[in-house]
């Protein structure tokens, strides 16, 4: 059952909510915001309701302290209509949301469980991160060799910076696990990380893939599509087997790389993109551009920091290829 702490000094509002609320939530009462502050930490609820205006110290001020302690706690700020506009400035500083007195017990109810159920499905998707980081940390790629060691140190070197890395490599040697640890241990670790297998799209979809498209845009285009650079925004965007691109991809890869700015197929509208991009291949990118099947000006793009990946890397307990 879920805790709730009411800090109200009024006695009728208090009892409102003891007999509308006793049944689906467990309650804890204070008469004033000092009070307020004291059970807060005694009590630990799952969420509060702060009345504005009480003796000895306000809601505003109870929410300050409050907030200082615990900036995840869900607060809903009771207020009387001539108010409003402070209960606002409550919102600014800190608070979900706020009803207005005299209020409908069924907005309430609805309110709570609402709010409630917001706080549930972060504390999911945080620990769910949580536990993807843990995943994709160093110590889930298995070595002990120089060789995979110096991998180790350029990750951790690199992890956090906003330079494109070029994974280099055979088959089977980890590229993809190396590309999610570089994600996942940088400050975009909370935004998308997007993979997508050059090789394995057709080059008629692996624009629209990449770029997206406009309705309309050829046939079979009934809806606007948003592509992977698109989707991957202020994250990462893995770009495996990037030797595999057709020349036509290649340009708007260097393109987007080089002005973070793209267009959707069949469209006209420049659209700005904050992508990481971190390029994979297990082949020779200089004797492919030797052979003219590779931009030498997209290889020195991609290839700002390069690391070779040894046969030897992958992931502990899960094997992994690239």
């Amino acid at each position: 059952m879920k805790k709730i702490l009411v800090i109200d000094d009024e006695i009728s509002v208090q009892e409102s909510f003891r007999n509308f609320l006793k049944r689906e939530y467990a309650l804890v009462f204070a008469s004033d915001g000092e009070e307020g502050v004291r059970r807060f930490q005694e009590a630990f609820p799952d969420l509060i309701l702060l009345d504005l205006i009480m003796p000895r110290m306000d809601g505003m001020a109870a929410l300050k302290r409050i907030r200082e302690a615990d900036e995840k706690i869900p607060i809903i700020m009771l207020t009387a209509t001539r108010t409003i506009k402070t209960a606002v400035e409550a919102i600014k500083a800190g608070a979900d949301d706020y009803l207005t007195k005299p209020f409908d017990l069924e907005e309430l109810k609805w309110l709570l469980a609402k709010t409630l159920s917001n706080r549930d499905l972060e504390k999911e998707v945080q620990a769910l991160r949580t536990e993807v980081s843990k995943r994709y940390g160093y110590e889930n790629i298995v070595g002990s060799s120089g060789a995979i060691q110096a991998v180790f140190e350029k990750i951790r070197h690199v992890a956090d910076t906003k330079t494109t890395v070029l994974l280099l490599g055979e088959s089977g040697t980890g590229k993809e696990l190396v590309a999610k640890a570089l994600h996942y241990n940088s400050s975009r670790r909370n935004h998308p990380f997007m993979a997508i297998n050059c090789a394995a799209i057709p080059e008629t979809l692996l624009e629209t893939e990449l770029f997206g498209h406009e309705r309309g845009a050829f046939t079979d285009a009934q809806s606007r599509r948003i592509g992977r650079f698109e989707q991957a925004d202020h994250g990462t965007l893995f770009l495996d087997e990037v030797a595999e691109l057709s020349p036509p991809c290649q340009a708007k890869i260097l393109r987007a790389l080089e002005e973070r700015k793209f267009m959707r197929v069949g469209g006209s509208d420049l659209i700005e993109t904050d992508v990481r991009v971190i390029a994979a291949t297990n082949k020779d990118l200089e004797e492919e551009i030797r052979k003219g099947r590779f931009r030498e000006d997209l290889y020195y793009r991609i290839n700002v920091i390069p690391i070779f990946l040894p046969r030897f890397a992958k992931e502990r307990k899960i094997s992994r290829s690239s």
